[in-house]
């Protein structure tokens, strides 16, 4: 049976067969991440994950501190597959909920992927989504409905606060929020308002704390591009 090559969500295991399933795993290392942790830095040597479960941010940063999501990785799904097939890129992996990641021996899978077809072509499917993943993180910022591009905007500022404070939180205003958004301060308002109904956010004056990220992420991962 032929993968859906349509599909943005790529269950990676679910493309191979068990034997190969195995051959995959074998060596591999499996281990629990606190929210925050950062699983991968650029400095360290290429590795390649399975996310279990969780969320992870990949995001490239500058020494000035800046930072830019490249993508948000959902369970089930393959981190740095690059490195199985060429360099890996300069991005950092960021743990944004506890996550159980599973390490692949990079050097296994680099041999699978040059000597079973059904390997190389999981992962052709796992990079082409992730190219689709890309072009959505680009596109809902700008071309996102107000729900959308608002998801977006408070998980990419929670995760770099993350980072620095150990919370999912954003200290920003409404008024603020509109202008990167490019929306009314009104119309931010009634859309934080609908998110705390849900249970998504919490807010207090110039402060938005972000209760489910996983939520955020699934608002941000509906956009169609």
């Amino acid at each position: 049976m032929l993968p859906d090559f349509e599909r943005d969500e790529v269950d990676f295991l679910s493309l191979l067969s068990e034997a190969n399933r195995r051959r995959v795993l074998e060596n591999s290392t499996r281990s629990d991440y606190p929210a925050g942790a950062i699983a991968y830095h650029p400095e360290g040597p290429p590795r390649t994950f399975l996310l279990n479960h969780g969320l992870v941010r990949a995001y490239a940063g500058v020494p000035d501190g800046r930072q830019a999501t490249i993508a948000f990785f959902h369970a089930n799904e393959l981190i740095g597959a690059t490195a199985i097939v060429s360099r890996p890129p300069r991005i950092t992996i960021q743990v944004v909920v506890r996550s159980t990641l599973t390490s692949l021996d990079l050097q296994k899978a680099r041999a699978l992927a040059s000597a079973e077809n059904q390997v190389a072509t999981a992962i052709a499917v796992h990079l082409s989504a992730f190219a689709r993943n890309g072009a959505r993180v680009i596109a809902v910022r700008s071309l996102g409905d107000i729900r959308e591009r608002l998801a977006y905007d408070l998980l990419d500022r929670a995760c770099q606060a993350q980072l620095e404070v150990g919370r999912l939180e954003c200290r920003v205003t409404h008024a603020e929020l509109a202008d990167s958004i490019g929306s009314a301060r009104e119309v931010v308002g009634r859309t934080l308002g609908r998110l705390r109904e849900e249970g998504i956010i919490e807010t207090a004056p110039g402060l938005v704390r972000v209760i489910l990220p996983l939520r955020l992420a699934g608002i941000v991962r509906a956009f169609v591009v």
